[in-house]
């Protein structure tokens, strides 16, 4: 919804917006200062008047200066018209700058003033600028509310141009919301006030095709579009954008009956017609899917191309009005600055009119602070609004802060984790070797004890002698126990927590002998020292762990360690 119908009201727009220091500061300069500012209504004017000016020539910070120097002439002399007609067009300015915050804050003071102070064709003026702004920003609610409230003024008002100009807002907005039978007795209203204004007829009878194309009657729609169409040869008014807006609700009406063909040609037409980068980007988007529908994918990929194109500009476009507009606030911020030099300039000259110009100027500064109260109750507003913000932004920022503490607790976490499993890992692998250690005394000491016993078992005194033999017997018995077997499973299963059920339970066919076998290698033994405990050679040890990797299934190029390995590690 563009601001197309403040049409240069030039009702010209303000806010009581700046501070009390400023303007306190502009009180003494036009009381003591030589340079001071001009002070008679016929000198306001023409300061403003070439604010005007610079307005029209796109001159933003030149027209803000003028107008905001106009505005403090005009508050400190309570001329309100001007006050208002300053204001109402520095929010105008930061419009056209995009900066449509700072405009809504200016059109809102223009506005206490018109209700307070001035007639309602102002009110009913900055109204519709105000409703303009929040359709800028699709709150098309809120636009639509003020909106009536200026249509319901100009009713009060009889202004029929005025009733007209808020109806055809209203039109486009009721479109919005798909309220078309209220559009339409909107747009009827209109026609009957706009018969002499061909410009906006035009708009009207553009309306009422768009009514048509929403309602589903095409036919209807075109028949009223190629009429107007005819008239863009016929009459001065009609310029290249009011035929792009033509073209681009005949494509419309084609797209929705399938005619793509018709439909790609009148959008073609409309983009021709318009510099606008955002009816072009969103013509763009439309004509990318018509392509798409007719199987058209490399002109479908070009548009929607082009439409990333449109997107750019105006994407830059903004930059550079925001560019703009923190530009002229800093060179407004530079005038206001050269304000207070101009005052600091001045001290010397103050104190020459002595004790009592300092009793006047105590004087006027109360009746100025008691003309002022109002003002200061909307500063008190704007600054508890900005004091919120910064509320709201120490909050965000301690929730970063909070974010990035949990977020080094939780590396802590994670660092003392890894230093919990590469102890449990360290731990583990000396109780093996302890282990292994174990396995290999006990190895030794049953192979002694067997030479010892065979070397017994020769002599003829022992083998005469019952006790001994007994004895011997006993040995050999202790020997064939898995006593101390089942013992070193237990501690093997306290190191290696679950890796023998592991294997019992996948591997169904090993017996006690291949667990046992199996944990000797899971301990990284050798086939020399497997083979000492197992009183086996290192041949048959070669032979046990090639049938054993075979029952688990394995590889070739997986070796019997590597796999147990991997299990232990998956366990822990």
């Amino acid at each position: 919804m563009t601001p197309v119908y403040r049409t240069y009201n030039y009702q010209h727009y303000t806010t009581i917006h700046n501070s009390k220091f400023l303007l306190f500061t502009v009180f003494f300069c036009l009381l003591f200062s030589g340079n001071s500012y001009a002070q008679t209504l016929a000198e306001c004017k023409e300061i403003k008047e070439k604010g005007f000016a610079a307005m029209d020539r796109l001159d933003y910070p030149v027209a803000l200066e003028y107008l905001t120097k106009a505005q403090l002439i005009a508050e400190k002399n309570s001329w309100h018209l001007e006050t208002f007609q300053t204001k109402n067009n520095i929010g105008l300015i930061y419009t056209s700058l995009s900066d449509y915050g700072e405009a809504l804050n200016y059109f809102l003071a223009a506005y206490t003033i018109a209700i307070k102070h001035l007639d309602t064709n102002k009110e009913m003026s900055v109204l519709n600028n105000i409703a303009v702004i929040y359709c800028i920003e699709k709150n098309f609610e809120k636009g639509r509310e003020y909106y009536l409230k200026a249509y319901e003024l100009a009713k009060k008002a009889n202004n029929k141009n005025k009733i007209a100009l808020y109806a055809i807002n209203l039109v486009k907005v009721a479109h919005v919301f798909n309220e078309l039978d209220k559009a339409r007795d909107y747009l009827e209203e209109a026609k009957v006030f706009l018969k002499n204004d061909a410009a906006l007829q035009f708009q009207v009878e553009a309306m009422t095709a768009e009514n048509y194309l929403l309602r589903g009657d095409y036919e209807i729609a075109r028949k009223i579009l190629f009429e107007l169409q005819h008239q863009t040869k016929t009459k001065d008014f009609i310029n290249r954008d009011n035929d792009s807006i033509l073209f681009l609700l005949l494509a419309r009406t084609y797209f929705l009956e399938k005619d793509y063909e018709k439909s790609i040609y009148y959008m073609k037409e409309s983009i021709k017609g318009t510099e606008d980068f955002d009816t072009r980007a969103s013509t763009y988007a439309v004509l990318s899917e018509a392509y798409v529908l007719q199987n058209q994918y490399s002109k479908a990929l070009e548009a929607m191309k082009l439409m990333v194109a449109s997107n750019d500009s105006i994407t830059k476009r903004k930059n550079e009005n925001l560019y703009a507009s923190n530009k002229v606030k800093f060179e407004v911020m530079n005038y206001k600055s050269d304000l207070n030099a101009s005052l600091e300039a001045s001290k010397l000259e103050r104190k020459i009119f002595g004790i009592a110009l300092v009793f006047l100027a105590l004087l006027i500064f109360f009746v100025y602070r008691t003309f002022r109260n109002r003002a200061i109750k909307q500063e008190q507003k704007k600054t508890i609004a900005e004091g919120q913000q910064k509320i709201t932004a120490l909050e965000l920022e301690k929730e970063k802060s909070d974010n990035l503490l949990l977020e080094k607790q939780l590396n802590e976490n994670a660092n003392e984790a890894l230093l919990e499993q590469q102890r449990l890992k360290s731990e583990i692998e000396q109780r093996n070797r302890k282990l292994s250690a174990k396995a290999l005394y006990l190895s030794g000491r049953n192979e002694m004890i067997e030479e010892v016993i065979h070397s017994l078992a020769d002599l003829e005194t022992v083998s005469q002698n019952k006790i001994i033999k007994n004895h011997i017997k006993a040995l050999k018995e202790h020997l064939k126990s898995d006593a101390e077997w089942d013992e070193f499973t237990v501690h093997f299963e306290e190191v290696n927590q679950g890796l023998l059920s592991v294997l019992k339970e996948r591997h169904l066919n090993l017996n006690s002998n291949d667990i046992r076998f199996i944990s000797y290698v899971y301990m990284n033994l050798s086939s020399k020292e497997i083979g000492t405990i197992l009183n086996i050679t290192q041949e048959a040890c070669r032979k046990r762990k090639e049938r054993i990797s075979a029952k688990l299934n394995l590889d070739k190029s997986t070796s019997l360690y590597e796999y147990l390995s991997s299990i232990g590690r998956s366990i822990h």
